[in-house]
């Protein structure tokens, strides 16, 4: 084979692999713009209204129709500028995303005991906040810094502990309306503010709810709400809303956090368990848009009675020896959930003035009227 045949199918490879190349960058563009406005109705309305117009210009070239295809050119044209602006939120998303991404976080940093730590003190605060009913607003930074974010609330710098975000939430104490932002091991700020969601959620949704789906949109931060009104814990992420309960939630902060669902590799069967789990939670976090439905996973109250050991395997010894670790856990962390007490919510006060008797107005307006009929 001489030298310009090789030379010729060289450059038709490049040519080959270029276009390949060309259309995967093209397709995964498409991808992420759908992924972004697919949980936004207005926003998907507008996008297929664009799509039809470009379906219309393509047949009017075919079917030589001129005065068609002038008009759908024209708004081709000129219709960039008019993209930019009715999507500048999604543009504005996406920049920041590529913005703030870095390779590491805080998170990283920490050891193994200082995570499986962190876990614990996020979940005891979260069990007891729900059973008192008290409404909480938990954000944990991954890769995506939120200093903008802590700028707006009072910073801490403090160690993550349940005792202090217990109560950093109680209604009488100054810093409990608002967002605590977690980075690393560290509570940096109380009291922050998350720009609301835009979506179309459900109305039964509070400002905690959309709060934490609004900061889930631009970051990738992992926001723990918990409900005044029903004590349901929920976590947010990439815009998606799930309600949990106490095991799912101590599975799944595990899994992100400390980046393994075991440290024991002998117990590979309930560590397989244990993933799929954390996997279902996270395929329908992803496959259920907050806009539309919550997805329930169980009661999302925690309470003592629903902390359930893992399931035994009776055909493995392993496998009873991590129920038992489980069993022992749990009981654990409620020990140490029961030696925590919340301080009492602020009572509304008395009024200053004195209160009024309807019966007695009613009295003294039935004599007046007796008195009158008499004259």
């Amino acid at each position: 084979m001489s030298t310009y045949n090789l030379s010729s199918l060289w450059d038709k490879f490049l040519t080959f692999s270029t276009t390949v190349i060309d259309i995967v960058v093209i397709w995964m563009i498409i991808l992420a713009a759908l992924r972004i406005v697919r949980g936004k109705s207005s926003t998907m309305q507008i996008f297929k209204g664009i799509i039809f117009v470009i379906i219309v210009d393509v047949l009017a070239k075919v079917m030589n129709l001129k005065t068609l295809q002038f008009l759908t050119n024209m708004f081709i044209n000129w219709g960039f500028l008019a993209v930019i602006i009715i999507f500048q939120p999604e543009i504005r998303t996406i920049l920041e995303r590529l913005g703030k991404s870095s390779f590491f976080s805080r998170m990283s940093s920490l050891s193994g005991n200082e995570k499986e730590k962190l876990v614990d003190n996020i979940v005891t605060a979260v069990r007891l906040l729900s059973a008192d009913q008290t409404g909480a607003l938990i954000s944990i930074e991954k890769s995506h810094p939120l200093d903008d974010f802590i700028a707006t609330g009072t910073r801490l710098n403090s160690d993550v502990t349940a005792e202090l975000l217990t109560s950093i939430f109680v209604t009488s104490t100054p810093l409990h309306d608002g967002a605590v932002i977690i980075q690393g091991d560290k509570i940096a700020c109380a009291s922050a503010y998350f720009p609301p969601t835009t979506a179309d959620i459900p109305s039964r949704y509070g400002s905690r709810h959309r709060a934490a789906i609004g900061i889930s949109e631009i970051t990738d931060a992992i926001t723990i709400v918990v409900s005044e009104e029903t004590g349901n814990v929920s976590i947010a992420e990439g815009g998606k809303l799930t309600t949990v309960n106490e095991q799912q939630l101590r599975k799944y902060l595990t899994h992100i956090i400390v980046g393994q669902t075991e440290e024991n590799g002998e117990n590979n069967d309930d560590e397989t368990i244990i993933e799929a789990d954390v996997h279902e939670l996270q395929t329908k976090m992803d496959d259920t848009p907050a806009a539309n439905e919550e997805t329930i996973l169980e009661a999302g109250k925690i309470t003592a009675e629903e902390v359930i050991p893992a399931e035994q395997n009776d055909t493995t010894v392993s496998s009873s020896k991590h129920a038992l670790q489980d069993v022992h856990e749990a009981a654990d962390a409620a020990a140490k959930a029961a030696s925590i007490k919340l301080p009492h919510k602020k009572k509304r006060p008395t009024p200053s003035y004195p209160k009024h008797n309807k019966s007695n107005y009613k009295q003294s307006d039935t004599s007046d009227r007796k008195q009158g009929g008499e004259r």
